[in-house]
């Protein structure tokens, strides 16, 4: 006969996504039911030949959310690479955000190939901070945009992501590309600005319990 003894208490995390970060309440930045919002396409872009936002108006052809939305006309020529941008300037502290999103929307009748990313202006350098990658935008569909703002997030070039990061973000942009291809003229809709909260990790305690088995080998 033996008996056998489990006893302890057993503390478990638990995480709600691949990346092991849990996502909590949205903050939505902008919908643009109320004109611009402080966007705008810099002079230094207007400026530039390899840059191709040409005009920024709110409209109501297309909205994610809401009736309106951001139209930004924009003419990739195809001779080069060519970027179209537009940002925010404003101090933003995100420090209990993980997440940064912003749906796009390409005319059905666009060439598919222009991608899009998030960048950010961030500290007293105002250091530019781009995405490692852009997401393809696919004409006829709105397409979401996101960039990871938690620490150690790998979604920034040349960038280690902190709490000092987050904390003072002093521009928010977005930029549309074409590397040659594909060529296009006409508007990009961007609507559905926001924010996601990190949340906070989940616990589950599981109390001292006893098994008791009686038996015999």
């Amino acid at each position: 006969m033996k008996k056998i003894k489990l006893s302890g208490v057993i503390l478990l995390a638990l995480w709600f996504t691949l990346s092991g970060v849990a996502f909590g309440a949205e903050k939505l930045l902008d919908s643009f039911e109320k004109g611009l919002e402080g966007w705008e396409i810099p002079d230094w872009a207007l400026e530039k030949d390899e840059y191709a936002a040409k005009k920024l108006v709110v409209s109501e052809d297309y909205a994610e959310e809401g009736k309106k939305a951001l139209k930004l006309n924009v003419d990739f020529t195809g001779e080069k690479w060519m970027g179209a941008y537009l940002e925010i300037q404003e101090y933003f502290d995100w420090t209990s955000y993980g997440k940064l999103s912003a749906d796009l929307y390409l005319p059905e009748s666009a060439p598919l190939g222009l991608t899009a990313k998030i960048i950010l202006t961030v500290g007293e350098d105002w250091a530019w901070t781009e995405m490692n990658r852009g997401t393809i935008l696919e004409p006829g569909k709105w397409t979401t945009i996101s960039a990871d703002l938690n620490p150690g997030s790998t979604d920034w070039r040349r960038t280690t992501v902190t709490d000092a990061f987050r904390k003072d973000v002093r521009k928010f942009g977005i930029r549309i590309e074409s590397n040659r291809r594909p060529v296009y003229a006409g508007p990009v809709y961007i609507d559905n600005i926001k924010l996601t909260e990190t949340a906070p990790v989940e616990t589950k305690e599981v109390a001292t319990e006893e098994i008791n088995k009686e038996g015999g080998e």
